[in-house]
């Protein structure tokens, strides 16, 4: 129902052409029809005329019909749609796909497009309630399944996504998974951390909106321990 939706919104001006082009055709055969209407002497050509006549209104009302839909799906229905029907574009293709590998040795996680400088990792974005971490916290050493907890939901939501890469040079941000539903103090997904090697990383949360613009994101630390 979303795509359907999505789709008369991208293309509300080829469906108002095509519409627009449809109504006055039948426009001009209603004209015609009431005009042989009134020259009509006999019963069966009234008839006949009529009952054009009728047709060619019928279709004339469902192009107005069409037009009034297609203007209140693409003004108000579509836009007031949670993300999942705005999709903005995405950095990396497969952001939408939960990270899986057979064994720690093949790697952590999948690239993305952007690699962060070793120098330094700004924490600050977490002070932004809109856009924020709850679990887990800086510094907290974490094992197995973790779910992650947190805020994902700033104006005009469209995605969010959580990635983490090692603390060592050359590194680059890979992620975990990504949602375009927001979220407000609940779960945002959960990380297998089986799948990576022991030791210390770095976290992220990034939110953005339909537009692709995003505030600074919530950055921590986590160290990974092996699983008891």
């Amino acid at each position: 129902m979303e795509e359907t939706l999505v789709f008369i919104q991208q293309h509300q001006a080829w469906i108002n052409i095509l519409l627009g082009a449809a109504g006055l055709v039948y426009l001009r055969l209603a004209w015609r029809w009431y005009q042989e209407l009134r020259r009509a002497l006999f019963g069966l050509e009234r008839e006949q005329a009529l009952d054009r006549l009728r047709r060619a209104a019928a279709m004339l009302t469902f192009v107005v019909a069409g037009l009034a839909s297609t203007f209140v799906i693409s003004t108000f229905v579509t836009p007031a749609m949670p993300g999942s029907g705005m999709a903005p574009p995405i950095p990396t293709v497969s952001l939408l796909a939960t990270a899986h590998e057979s064994t720690p040795s093949a790697g952590p996680g999948f690239e993305t497009a952007t690699a962060l400088p070793a120098a330094g990792l700004d924490s600050s974005g977490c002070l932004n309630p809109d856009a924020t971490l709850t679990q887990p916290q800086t510094g907290d050493t974490i094992f197995g399944v973790v779910e992650i907890l947190g805020t994902a939901d700033i104006p005009s939501f469209g995605f969010y996504k959580i990635e983490y890469r090692s603390l060592a040079d050359g590194t680059v941000w890979r992620a975990i998974l990504a949602g375009d539903s927001p979220v407000f103090g609940e779960a945002l997904g959960s990380w297998d951390t089986s799948l990576v090697l022991p030791g210390e990383y770095a976290f992220r949360l990034v939110v953005a909106d339909t537009a692709g613009n995003a505030p600074m994101p919530c950055v921590i630390t986590v160290r990974v321990a092996p699983a008891p």
